[in-house]
């Protein structure tokens, strides 16, 4: 992977001991869990200026990027109740060290699970994405996303049948009505449970839809406006091929605006890959033929689009981002900066940057990993880019370290130190910057959903898929979803599914070498031959559909995919039961 420059962070080091404390989680030092209540308070009681110190530079770094602290508190004190599950005695320490310091516990949770949200991003997605002779197939779409959230979001599979509304109806968005279409298509997709929009998803013309979100420069307009999950809905429902996509997020978004940053939507068909960005009113497109890209959290179309919005170069001229006289611009150049969810619109205070440090580390490896076997890509091998924690990581100094795969919580490479056997001579240290692989693992944001969708030019409707997973897919499994079901498991349409999925994670969080192997031990049969029963599955739905039984066909293809979802869910009870013979094994005394 190349080798990208980025800044090496100096803080106090309580900042890390809290972190430590927080993130390295072992079933050594918190085995008395009802003794992490006093630790905390001796920690409170003990560093008690420096924790306010902390703080205060969080709270002065959410002044500055205008964050709304209320909304992330809130968010904290939701977190609450799976920390609580999961790291219980992380949670006594966090109220002994509130009682110990006299900072309140609400803002010491903001700093131990959400800090990001004050400071910096939380929910960064990565796309992959391959059409026609980059596909070993040599046409169709392959568009795969891992889908970035707060490690609390629990992800649920939408079913939604073609409908015809009457006239005046409303479509209800998260903030705002819109008038509703006249008609609107099937589709399947997957979203955060409970949610009206969508995060990616396939409709009954195979138009495949995925988003990440990216830092704009340009006018947003907040509640005001459209939330991103609502346009990758609409879409879903409106378009019957990726141009038609296209154009309908190119007529909604100047007229309604989008809400609270810029966004770029991968959208697919069996035909045509096309790539729009959004900075607010104003947007590109990008038409991708026989290649493969991918998208991270920043813009990467240049000058280079086909297609744009009429008052794109205008308005940078306005604001005086370009020469006066323009006709084509670099949109990345032009519409970039640093900040990803800005508070107002106060465009003059908002940076001009183009790359952005995480978010060009993982477009990198994902353009290397689609490259490397760009012409001969296989749908398989989107699991394993799914699933990809880094080989090799190169550090500014120039070292390589070996991460062969490991999520960097778990590597030997973490650089945190609960143990010391001196008092530090300073009171700063300093530490790499956190890596956010592809496959993501992490307390204030994690892979909550990964999703594989593709789309065929040599197969019926019916039979366009997501293949779909729930949390980290490293330590999950993908399940097939046809858009041309009847129905799925209901355990699906809610968050029970990914919930138990979660549980798996939760068990396996920063315990990947010693728990990795019992999990896919159970998760690998499954995988191993879903590509050969789909082949027969679909081949099986094509014949008794030519005989005239199209109902028919669609049971068979519901039946199929309900009994892989049976499966699914049992397997996380064998994974289960796999990690803790795992853990019994790692602690069984042997007799000499």
């Amino acid at each position: 992977m190349m080798a990208v420059n980025c800044k090496i962070f100096k803080l106090p080091l309580v900042v890390y001991s809290i972190i430590s404390m927080l993130l390295l989680f072992s079933t050594s030092s918190f085995a008395i869990e009802t003794e992490s209540y006093e630790k905390g308070l001796i920690f409170g009681q003990q560093y008690q200026s420096e924790i306010r110190q902390n703080i205060d530079m969080m709270l002065k770094k959410a002044k500055e990027t205008r964050a709304d602290m209320q909304q992330i508190t809130r968010y904290a004190l939701e977190s609450e109740s799976l920390y609580k599950e999961i790291l219980p005695g992380k949670v006594e320490w966090i109220q002994g060290v509130a009682d110990g310091s006299g900072v309140a516990y609400e803002i010491l949770m903001v700093f131990n699970s959400v800090d990001r949200m004050a400071t910096g991003f939380i929910g960064e997605c990565t796309t992959f994405m391959a059409h026609g002779k980059a596909l070993a197939s040599g046409k169709g779409v392959v568009i795969t996303k891992n889908r970035d959230l707060g490690s609390q979001t629990l992800s649920e599979i939408g079913l939604h049948e073609a409908a015809v509304h009457p006239k005046g109806a409303i479509y209800e968005a998260a903030y705002i009505d819109i008038p509703e279409a006249e008609k609107t298509n099937k589709f399947i997709g997957s979203r955060s449970a409970g949610r009206w929009g969508y995060g990616m998803g396939v409709n009954e013309y195979q138009v495949m839809v995925a988003d990440n979100d990216a830092p704009s420069r340009d006018m947003l307009g907040f509640k005001k406006s459209l939330h991103d999950n609502d346009l990758v809905r609409l879409v879903l429902e409106r378009s019957k091929t990726a141009r038609e996509g296209v154009d309908v997020i190119a007529a909604i978004v100047p007229k309604f605006g989008q809400a609270w940053n810029g966004i770029i939507f991968e959208i697919g068909d069996p035909n045509e890959l096309w790539v729009i960005a959004i900075t607010g009113p104003r947007w590109v497109a990008k038409k991708y033929t026989d290649t493969v890209t991918a998208r991270s959290n920043q813009y990467q179309i240049g000058d280079d689009y086909d297609l744009a919005a009429p008052d794109l170069v205008s308005f940078a001229i306005e604001k005086g981002w370009v020469p006066a006289g323009t006709e084509r611009i670099d949109f990345t150049k032009v519409y970039s900066t640093d900040e990803l969810y800005p508070g107002n619109n106060e465009l003059e205070k908002r940076k001009n940057v183009e790359k952005l440090y995480n978010t060009e580390v993982r477009y990198q490896r994902a353009m290397e990993l689609l490259q490397a076997k760009e012409g001969k890509l296989e749908p398989k091998d989107f699991m394993a880019f799914a699933r990809d924690h880094y080989d090799t990581y190169t550090l500014p100094g120039g070292n390589i370290i070996e991460l062969n795969q490991t999520p960097f919580y778990s590597s030997d490479f973490v650089g945190w130190n609960e143990w010391l056997a001196y008092e530090p001579e300073t009171e700063m240290v300093d530490r790499h910057m956190f890596i956010r692989s592809v496959c993501h693992h992490g307390v204030e944001g994690s892979t909550a959903a990964s999703g594989i969708m593709i789309a065929r030019p040599d197969v019926p409707n019916p039979l366009g898929v997501m293949i779909h997973a729930f949390m980290p897919p490293c330590n999950s499994l993908y399940i097939p979803f046809y858009v041309g079901v009847a129905d799925i498991d209901n355990r699906f349409k809610g968050p029970e599914a990914a919930a138990a999925f979660q549980q798996v994670k939760a068990r396996a969080f920063t315990q990947y070498n010693r728990y990795h192997e019992a999990i896919r031990k159970a998760f690998d049969p499954f995988e191993a031959v879903l590509f050969t029963e789909m082949a027969r599955v679909e081949e099986r739905f094509i014949d008794i559909s030519n005989e005239g039984n199209f109902d028919d066909a669609v049971n068979q293809l519901t039946g199929y995919v309900k009994d892989k979802c049976v499966q699914a869910i049992n397997l996380t009870h064998v994974a289960q039961d796999n990690i803790t013979q795992a853990a019994k094994a790692s602690s069984t005394w042997k007799r000499r």
